[in-house]
């Protein structure tokens, strides 16, 4: 009698922990800087941005002096963002990670 309640008891508390750490907690944090040519360190205007990871599918398009601001939402501590040109022109695409843990209000991006 003991044991099948020592083995209740075990298969609830596994239970139990299994569905407390199942969904962890999202993080939300908004990422903002400039994006700017490589070559002649010239901001630039029309880039278009894309979350890639996590729980959200945001997108931007950085302003006339290539500036952008995205609001991320993720259950890890990286967001992943696309950068692009909408127009497949003189730039290639590229990704960049983001350290949710840490400040990414003032962010510079090169582009080639």
């Amino acid at each position: 009698m003991k044991r099948l309640l020592f083995l209740s008891l075990f298969v609830c508390a596994i239970t139990c922990f299994a569905f407390t750490n199942a969904a962890a907690p999202e993080v939300q944090r908004t990422i903002s800087g400039t994006v700017y040519d490589l070559s002649s360190h010239q901001p630039l205007e029309g880039i278009y941005i894309q979350q890639i990871n996590g729980t959200s599918s945001s997108s931007t398009k950085t302003d006339v002096s290539g500036h952008f601001s995205i609001t991320v939402k993720n259950s890890s501590q990286t967001a992943t963002l696309k950068f692009s040109d909408p127009d497949y022109g003189d730039y290639s695409t590229r990704t960049e990670d983001f350290d949710l843990s840490k400040d990414n209000t003032n962010v510079s991006v090169y582009m080639q």
